[in-house]
């Protein structure tokens, strides 16, 4: 079987400093692509260390794929790393140093450090890094692809996008992986687990299946790497069984499932009114598309003491998220009025710190979803 290792490579990292986004998007890409991500590891700018990782993983995937490390400092040591798990000597491509020099022309003399930057192994072809100093090593050697690149997330995602990506393509010709995705709010895991029964225990053949919780709810994700039209029946059978607690599928999201309800209502804009969420349901809404048939969005305020209000707007969204009880448990006081109403009504939810405030945003959201037609 064809498979994935990533290393994620930099003190930072494993310091908690940064977050690795850079391994979720992968893992994404890489399942559209039909290479399983096996494994993800966290390294620190140790050069014996990375040596040891990447020695490891060119002996047990197909593909071995590296971020971070590539910097002119002392503590980058990617290349290093892989040079020595490859026996290969580091050498100055003269190609590369004049890229680079040319580079930073508009702004000065290239610092000695950069230099390093321009150093490859023999087996080694240049990924170029268009929007940053830092370029790629693509090495296909022995039956295994290695492709090392940048740490910042943008230039990271573009040298995947326009080199390293289509590379894997060509090179492997893999079937795509097919995702569909069933998301419900206002019922728990277990609860949803139960619901969908051997949709989940036993799906077809050929069908993976699996659900997680998420701020916006549970989800439900069928995957194929056969035909994606196996998977319209698992989607539909589990709307079925999940009723109105689901809100949608695949892009879906309950901003916009609240926005298209209120829409239906004949509510042509909403603003909010929030206190104690840190602006979580502003952010949300903010991000929603304007669709057609849809309620606009058009802001809202982070203080329900605020003696101006919120925007003027048929219908307004209030939301107050209230104290942890003893036990740490949290609700959030929903509202609705203009247009439509919905008295104050108080709702569970789960989660601290930053993923509380988002949980009740998304709470609000799910209870507008679910206004009836005699709320108005």
């Amino acid at each position: 079987m064809t498979t994935a290792e990533l290393l994620s490579i930099g003190a930072e990292l494993l310091l908690g400093e940064t977050v690795d986004t850079n391994a979720a998007f992968l893992g994404r890409e890489l399942a559209t692509l039909g290479l399983p991500l096996r494994s993800v590891r966290m390294l620190p700018d140790d050069r014996a260390v990375l040596r040891d990782a990447f020695t490891e993983a060119l002996g047990s995937s197909s593909v071995v794929l590296a971020t971070g490390g590539l910097g002119p400092t002392h503590d980058d040591l990617t290349r290093e790393g892989l040079a020595d798990a490859l026996g290969e000597e580091l050498a100055e491509d003269p190609v590369l140093l004049a890229a680079l020099e040319e580079r930073f022309r508009a702004y000065g003399p290239m610092p000695a450090a950069n230099r390093r930057q321009a150093t490859l192994v023999p087996s080694a072809e240049t990924l170029a890094n268009p929007i940053g100093s830092a370029p790629g090593w693509w090495i296909d050697r022995g039956g295994v692809v290695v492709a090392i690149m940048p740490g910042v997330p943008s230039e990271m995602r573009r040298m995947w996008a326009e080199q390293v990506r289509p590379r894997l393509a060509a090179r492997f010709g893999l079937p795509p992986l097919a995702v569909r995705s069933v998301k419900a709010f206002g019922i728990g895991e277990s609860a949803m687990a139960e619901r969908l029964g051997t949709l989940l225990t036993a799906p077809p053949i050929g069908v993976d299946a699996g659900i997680y919780a998420r701020d916006d709810g549970v989800h439900a994700r069928f995957s194929t790497h056969g035909e994606a039209s196996v998977l319209e029946r698992c989607v539909a059978d589990a709307l079925n069984a999940l009723g109105d607690d689901a809100y949608g599928t695949d892009e879906d999201d309950l901003a916009t499932a609240a926005l298209a309800r209120l829409g239906a209502l004949e509510i042509a804009t909403v603003a909010s009114w929030e206190s104690d969420t840190e602006g979580a349901l502003l952010s949300i809404l903010s991000a929603a598309p304007n669709l057609d048939g849809a309620a606009r969005y058009i802001g809202g305020v982070l203080d329900m003491g605020t003696p101006s209000g919120p925007p003027v707007a048929d219908a307004v969204i209030q939301a107050s998220l209230l104290p942890q009880d003893a036990n740490g448990r949290s609700r959030v006081r929903v509202a609705v009025s203009g247009g439509v109403s919905m008295p104050p009504t108080d709702l569970r939810i789960h989660g601290s710190g930053p993923q509380r405030l988002r949980r009740a945003g998304f709470a609000a959201l799910n209870a507008v979803r679910g206004i009836s037609p005699s709320g108005r």
